[in-house]
């Protein structure tokens, strides 16, 4: 029996775009396919302009319209749509984003050609909204077949950490129980970095699936960059070096943090918070800069922002 997906599409603030998502999803070329559209309680017609437009909908794809009876966010709205879904893997789409009418076949036929991974990853392509390419990820085929290979892989950037985009076997959720955290900016990064703390199979295609259109800001998942997002940033960081002890590559993830630490500061620098912010925030990075062993660790992001870095320690 063929594969099945489960595509999930939390929907809020999107009634400009929710046509051009859901159309991408009725043209797709795989015909195993369930879709999970889930209110997040939106304020305008985006679900309604859902529903009539599944209603006339003649196609192979399955729908499953879920509500939800206030506002949770994101993270959760995936959540939602995880826990109802059927599918061998889960798809998560943005539905101020598009796929490719052959997305699902690509990965799938990707996934089949490398014995089942438990992720495979698509080329995501970032657009304005005339459909003007503004950016692309690396298109490459690589594996990554050992939990070793996911963890640096991960810690090195070399695949998306975006939650897009991504063909994830049910059992990450069903076994490990690895959900997206609510309420917090960049849950993406957390749940990627958690995943690949075991995951031990990886597959990128080199096909462009995913349509990633920038600049929709008062969708459910873009937003300006504000003191929470920086509070949340250092609270990720917290939360990894919570996995010290649990990872294999120690000294990896230490390096990691203090990098992170670095670019962070720096960040700080450059946006020109104020002094009571950074004062605040430095508390927190210098308590992650002084744990056991991270002082000993040799950087390697630029020097000057470990200049920057040293200027500011001591606020």
């Amino acid at each position: 029996m063929e594969i099945k997906v489960s595509i999930v599409i939390p929907v809020y603030k999107v009634e400009k775009y929710i046509e051009r998502c859901l159309r991408s999803v009725f043209n797709q070329t795989y015909v195993n396919i369930e879709c999970i559209i889930v209110n997040d309680c939106t304020p305008d017609g985006s679900f309604v302009k859902a529903k009539k437009l599944i209603e006339t909908y003649e196609g192979n794809v399955d729908f499953k319209l879920l509500e939800h009876r206030q506002n949770e966010g994101l993270p959760q709205a995936r959540n939602t749509g995880i826990n109802n879904s059927t599918g061998d893997y889960i798809y998560f789409l943005d539905s101020d984003d598009r796929i490719t009418e052959d997305c699902i076949a690509k990965l799938v036929k990707t996934a089949k050609e490398n014995n089942l991974p438990e992720i495979v990853m698509g080329v995501t392509k970032g657009v304005d909204n005339l459909g003007n390419q503004v950016s692309v990820s690396a298109a490459q085929t690589k594996s990554f077949m050992t939990n070793t290979d996911v963890f640096q892989g991960y810690i090195n950037n070399e695949w998306y950490v975006i939650g897009c985009n991504k063909l994830i076997k049910k059992t990450i959720f069903d076994v490990h129980h690895t959900y997206f955290t609510p309420g917090i900016y960049h849950e993406d990064v957390m749940w990627s970095f958690e995943i690949s703390t075991y995951v031990s199979s990886l597959v990128l295609c080199p096909h462009i699936t995913y349509l990633y259109y920038i600049g929709d800001t008062n969708s459910i998942s873009r937003s300006t960059w504000g003191t929470k997002r920086v509070s949340d940033s250092i609270t990720i960081l917290e939360k990894k070096a919570a996995y010290l002890d649990k990872v294999s590559n120690k000294h990896l993830l230490m390096r990691h943090i203090k990098n992170e630490c670095y670019n962070m500061v720096y960040s700080l620098f450059r946006n020109h918070y104020s002094y009571r912010d950074i004062k605040q925030y430095m508390k927190r990075i210098n308590v992650l800069m002084n744990m056991s062993g991270i002082p000993t660790i040799k950087s390697d992001v630029p020097f000057y922002r470990r200049v920057i870095y040293n200027l500011y320690k001591f606020l």
